[in-house]
């Protein structure tokens, strides 16, 4: 029986039967109030629950200060580069490729030759043809970069539209995770070189992980020690890389250099395994091992050619561009596997074992004398090695997984975000695996090439005989804009990738395992992949923009509204100077307020309409009604709207509809909070 208020008894008319009628109708009542009591707990958690998750989604947003707006198509790190930024001349334009060939996995690339049948010479022969197609494809693709200033994401959203860019944007990002890891294991070998000139204690340090896992825990510790190192890099620009890039390679070569030459002195020259090392393989089969270590040299790189964009964008000038791409894809990809070569015959002619890894030959000099020389060569060449994959770890994986994470999330993740990102994920793909032998790495490494040349493919086609290297940057910004396409998507694009993506899935699925299939015109198919796919997805997307062609608008901007050139440049392509753009233009086209540039006193957030040209006021209508996540001001209509809304579903709306449509009143939520704390089962009282 419910316990009776006080102040609910009439002492003068009280009786027993009063008494008991009060109380049933109390239960009942108090069962009605319970109910309707829990109901609204329930929707007042409901509402907690969306204003705690909008709490964690605020609180992960990108600082205001590092982006200029909260739409999905647009953030600083997609506007095009501004010109006092584009300071990469020719020695940063070759050190970007140089450290890439610099590296430890440039150095044992050659291993895998005599599996396939091939000599030594041979071997450099096909890498030679190899950076040949390398550098047709990297410059071809680096023109986007070259010309607007834009990187890889923009680059995708001209050629394949707003929603299919997705795709390729994807897959750079799956690819510099792989990478990412591969080059992150390498490097934590490097650490050990350093850490075993230390302590005599640790170079001997016992294993003591499971025997089935395919590391050492002295291994583990490099590799984590590597991954915290990297880290440090990402507080840079990605423009001022530059000179951490050159030094490294500087570093690198002298290091390799130095175990060359200390190597063939003591070997009395190159050993016997350079030059006697015969080809096993006879006629056809030759020739197509020989043709897929070409596909294989350039499978190796192709996420590096694919987002050429986002580094050739930091170019001065084109020429360096050219010349530095083309030199350092030339010499040091031809010098640095023959180093790797001659350091394998040499150790198997003075140890009696091919050591491929230079830290394996370190190794085996602190192992067998920790001399003080033994430990200087290691601690030295060690640091020099650590720089040099750190550099190109950040620069071809890191930082450009930053920049396709900040294309698909800008309100949440920029480029910093990303990189670390990326270094995490890195891990999950398990890199110790990819040592385990030779042929799986290789068949890892080439396995790129098949995903890649013909998406290099289609924006070639697309940037010079589609759009005849015309594109529109504001245009990549405005979700149903120039490259809108169908629905969001290029199905030209789509279907010419697909088309010659898809023949080389069963060949790089049977180059895992050979018992799959026994065909041989498959995979002689997948070892000439990057010859065949590239020309069936440049002509394929080429005839089907012929039959069903693009329907082209706007060609290219008419001003620089981002600063991206100069005067000259600009008036040379035919466009207004950024100088001459009205302040109200480009705060536009940044999405921020009239006082972005030149010192304008203008504090209000509204964009003065009056000052910008009649085709902007139609963009600025467009973006407005197409862009969801902006927060520029609404109209006056907009604010009306949602002020009857809130007054006529005060008490019920659901969380969702608070979160996206009414600002929470956080002293109101407050307050509820402590009252409920203090009452947690307080409910109304009755009186008669």
């Amino acid at each position: 029986m419910s316990r009776v208020p006080v102040a609910s008894v009439n002492k003068e008319n009280w009786n027993e039967e009063n008494v008991e009628d009060d109380s049933f109708q109390q239960l009942e009542g108090s069962d009605e109030v319970n109910k309707s009591e829990k109901s609204r707990r329930w929707k007042s958690a409901g509402r907690a629950t969306g204003r705690g998750i909008s709490r964690c989604l605020k609180w992960l947003e990108v600082p205001e200060d590092e982006r200029t707006t909260l739409s999905f198509l647009k953030n600083p790190d997609l506007l095009p580069i501004r010109k006092e930024h584009q300071t990469w001349g020719f020695w940063s334009n070759f050190a970007y490729w140089g450290v890439m060939s610099f590296s430890v996995s440039t150095w044992i690339s050659a291993s895998s030759a005599t599996d396939y049948g091939l000599s030594y010479p041979a071997l450099i022969g096909s890498y030679i043809v190899g950076d040949v197609l390398t550098i047709f494809f990297t410059l071809g693709n680096s023109y986007p970069g070259l010309d607007y200033k834009v990187g890889y994401t923009l680059t995708q959203r001209f050629t394949f539209g707003i929603y299919g860019s997705g795709i390729g944007v994807v897959i750079r990002i799956l690819m510099s995770i792989v990478n990412y890891g591969s080059n992150a294991w390498l490097g934590g070998l490097c650490v050990n070189m350093i850490l075993d000139s230390w302590s005599h204690h640790y170079l001997h340090l016992k294993n003591t992980l499971d025997p089935h896992v395919a590391m050492t825990t002295k291994q583990l510790i490099g590799f984590i020690l590597f991954q915290v190192l990297t880290c440090f890099i990402y507080l840079l620009k990605p423009h001022k890389l530059n000179y951490v890039l050159i030094w490294s390679c500087v570093a690198s070569f002298f290091s390799m250099l130095g175990v060359v030459i200390y190597l063939t002195s003591r070997c009395h020259g190159v050993g016997p395994v350079f030059t006697e090392t015969k080809a096993s393989a006879k006629g056809s089969d030759y020739a197509w091992a020989w043709v897929y270590m070409i596909s294989y040299w350039f499978g190796s790189v192709s996420p590096g050619s694919v987002n050429q964009s986002d580094y050739s964008r930091f170019g001065s000038s084109k020429t360096a561009v050219y010349l530095g791409t083309i030199l350092a894809l030339l010499i040091p990809t031809t010098i640095v596997p023959i180093f790797g070569v001659i350091g394998a015959s040499t150790t198997d002619k003075l140890y009696g074992s091919q050591l491929w890894m230079p830290m394996d030959i370190f190794d085996y000099w602190l192992k067998h004398g920790y001399s003080s020389g033994a430990r200087a060569g290691s601690f030295f060449a060690g640091v020099s090695f650590v720089i040099c994959q750190i550099a190109y770890t950040a620069e071809n994986c890191g930082f450009a997984s930053g920049m396709d994470l900040s294309g698909l999330l800008p309100k949440y993740i920029n480029i910093k975000r990303g990189a670390m990102l990326c270094a995490m994920l890195s891990f999950a793909v398990q890199p110790w695996n990819f040592y385990n032998s030779s042929s799986t790495f290789l068949t890892v490494m080439s396995s790129f090439g098949v995903v890649m040349t013909p998406l290099i493919a289609v924006m070639i086609a697309d940037n010079f005989l589609v759009h005849r290297r015309n594109y529109s940057p504001t245009q990549a910004f405005k979700l149903r804009g120039e490259y809108y396409y169908t629905l969001g998507i290029n199905w030209r694009a789509v279907t010419a990738w697909v088309v010659g993506m898809t023949p080389g899935l069963p060949g790089m699925a049977w180059e895992t395992n050979n018992n799959l299939f026994n065909n041989r015109k498959i995979v002689n198919f997948y070892y000439g992949d990057s010859f065949f796919s590239f020309f069936m997805s440049f002509f394929l997307y080429w005839f089907l923009s012929i039959v069903f062609p693009v329907k082209i608008k706007v060609g290219r901007d008419d001003k620089d509204y981002y600063g991206a050139f100069s005067d000259e440049e600009a008036r040379k392509k035919g466009m207004l100077p950024y100088s001459e753009v009205t302040n109200e233009e480009i705060s536009f086209h940044h999405n921020q307020r009239a006082h972005f540039r030149r010192g304008s006193t203008s504090s209000s957030n509204e964009i003065a309409l009056e000052n910008v040209s009649g085709k902007d006021k139609e963009d600025h209508e467009e973006v407005s009604r197409d862009s969801e996540f902006s927060r520029s001001e609404k109209s006056v209509t907009n604010k009306e709207r949602r002020q009857s809304i809130e007054e006529k579903e005060n008490d019920s709306l659901t969380w969702k509809n608070r979160f996206f449509i009414k600002r929470p009143d956080w002293n109101r939520i407050q307050q509820q909070t402590i009252s409920k704390l203090k009452f947690p089962f307080k409910g109304p009282r009755k009186s008669n």
